[in-house]
């Protein structure tokens, strides 16, 4: 039998251990599963995971998945009645979106909470004894880290009490935050950064106006974030982000930070954008500029570099790292460009809080 991960670029590692998965499970030798894929976001974890559903629930035999079969169609619709996706901050609006698309990441915010209600929404259909019409039920948990306290030991009690021909799925990019008692009980799938080869693979037939060299490198690697960037342009908008600090301009910021929000925009997007200008600035100064990040606005930073006071700079990289909390609390959103440009301001992190 031949087992086909054609969708999934890269990843030899994690494709190698989950082809012999599918040949496990395709014969019906355990009862359930549950595994922990992580690794950094927008790498494949995901597409993976619903890879590896529809390899194991294909009805072919010799190559699978077929992508014909009725179990092959309903699964790549999302709308198979054995496949259950949580993701955070979905509505049945968005839902529809997804089936029509057949996109996931464009709909669903990643950095918002799955709640608890959701969690014991699955519980009560994983109460039947067994699966509809597939080989094994797949939950499929997206951004897992971001389940709250409550969601996670609700989602613990389903660990405690397998079911019957079921794979759990938790899909996290820090494993750090979740639960000791979760995490320890998972079979680890590690997937790695893409490699630039591999990437561009994602994106063959699309013409871009730019290097996929440089969308390689403002998007980290990750095929996920890149998809964000070129569905929010802010690939230009960059420019206008670091004009914004050199001038001082608060108003120009709050447009640029207004539009990418309004186009649909990830808020942790935004934070890394600022940051690695803020790192580029840093490296111009050291005359490291093989490292620059943004290396398209290489004049633009180095006119930032000549005007921004040292400690100012400084002020701006401990602001960068205070913001990647803050973007996965509840902090009122449009905080944010307040806080970005308060260093540039002469004002403290502290300063802008007291204020808002």
């Amino acid at each position: 039998m031949r087992i086909s991960f054609e969708k999934i670029k890269g990843q030899d590692r994690a494709k190698n251990y989950l082809q012999s998965l599918v040949k496990i499970l395709r014969e019906e030798k355990v009862d359930s599963v549950f595994l922990e894929f992580f690794g950094p976001d927008g790498v494949g974890k995901l597409t993976s995971a619903v890879n590896l559903a529809l390899a194991v629930n294909c009805l072919a035999e010799e190559s699978v998945p077929c992508l014909r079969c009725e179990n092959c169609l309903q699964i790549s619709r999302y709308q198979h009645p054995d496949l259950f996706i949580l993701l955070p901050d979905m509505t049945a609006d968005k839902w529809d979106k997804v089936r029509n698309s057949g996109e996931l990441r464009e709909y669903y915010n990643p950095l918002k909470q799955i709640k608890i209600d959701e969690i014991r929404s699955v519980e009560k259909e994983l109460w039947r004894e067994r699966p509809y019409n597939a080989r094994y039920r797949f939950v499929i948990v997206a951004n897992g880290e971001n389940l709250n306290q409550y969601a996670q030991n609700a989602f613990l009690k389903t660990l405690e009490e397998p079911y019957v021909r079921t794979v759990l799925i938790f899909i996290v990019s820090r494993p750090e935050r979740v639960l000791p008692t979760i995490h320890s009980r998972a079979k680890k799938v590690k997937f790695d950064p893409l490699r630039f080869e591999d990437f561009k693979g994602y994106l063959e037939g699309l013409e871009l106006p730019f290097p996929v060299t440089l969308l390689y490198k403002i998007s980290y690697s990750s095929i996920g974030r890149a998809k964000r960037i070129l569905k929010t342009n802010f690939v230009e908008k960059r420019k206008l982000l670091l004009e914004s600090f050199i001038k001082k301009d608060m108003d120009l910021l709050l447009n640029v930070f207004q539009e990418f929000l309004m186009s649909g925009g990830n808020l942790d997007d935004f934070v890394d954008s600022f940051g690695s200008l803020v790192r580029d600035t840093l490296f111009v100064r050291e005359n490291l500029t093989d490292f620059v990040i943004n290396f398209d606005l290489e004049a633009e930073i180095k006119r930032f570099a000549e005007v921004i006071r040292s400690d100012y700079l400084y002020e701006m990289v401990q602001v960068y790292r205070r913001l990647h909390q803050l973007a996965r609390s509840n902090v009122d959103e449009s905080v944010i460009p307040y806080l970005m440009i308060s260093p540039v301001l002469g004002r403290s992190f502290r300063d802008i809080f007291r204020s808002y």
